[in-house]
């Protein structure tokens, strides 16, 4: 029980509360994006902060503007490998939930209708975050998802060796330096299973 309590004081005495995005000043919103503690938000809280940024950042003012270019320009080293490693961590973080969840399910309507949600998901939570959310069904973002998809196996049937290799340094550089062996099996079943779903899906896209 006494080491419990130990353990506890120690978490809380060095945890770092996120930032108000809205409030907090532009140095400390982006420093916290490179500290550990960012790592340890869930996946939701996560991407609600990357949310939150981008839309305090879109209208920013000249002062603000000023202040962050200032603080990613002055980024080198361990500081800069952090940043880009909890970006990494967190996609990394999105499909591995997503594919955790996605292998629990039993049957294959039901592994079908999850991708299905969890595109759509991901698709609206991207272009709301851009500024561009639309009034497209589920549905709709579906089809353009498939179409999308079928363009690009019919592109990709010309690919040639520097995109082959461009492929390959992303999967090393970007999933699988911050992933374990058993969650790269996870994703090499997940990410397949997204693409055949999109290319085998039925109704206006296929048309």
């Amino acid at each position: 029980m006494v080491a419990t309590l130990i353990t506890y004081q120690s978490f809380f005495a060095h945890y770092r509360r996120p930032p108000s995005i809205f409030d907090a000043p532009v140095d400390n919103i982006f420093g916290y994006l490179s500290e550990d503690e960012f790592n340890a938000l869930s996946v939701d809280e996560r991407m609600g902060i990357i949310r939150d940024i981008l839309a305090r950042f879109s209208g920013m003012n000249q002062g603000d503007s000023a202040v962050a270019s200032s603080f990613l320009a002055g980024l080198t080293g361990p500081a800069m490998e952090r940043l880009a490693n909890n970006a990494r961590v967190l996609g990394k973080d999105v499909l591995l939930e997503g594919a955790s969840a996605w292998s629990e399910l039993t049957t294959e309507s039901e592994q079908e209708a999850f991708i299905d949600q969890w595109v759509v998901k991901w698709v609206r939570f991207a272009e709301e975050a851009a500024g561009r959310g639309g009034s497209q069904t589920d549905q709709q973002i579906l089809e353009r998802m498939t179409r999308q998809a079928k363009r690009d196996v019919e592109r990709n049937q010309s690919i040639d060796a520097d995109m082959a290799q461009q492929v390959i340094d992303f999967w090393q550089q970007d999933i699988a330096s911050v992933t374990k062996p058993k969650e790269q099996a996870q994703l090499y079943q997940f990410m397949p299973a997204i693409r055949d779903r999109l290319l085998n899906r039925t109704g206006k896209a296929e048309s």
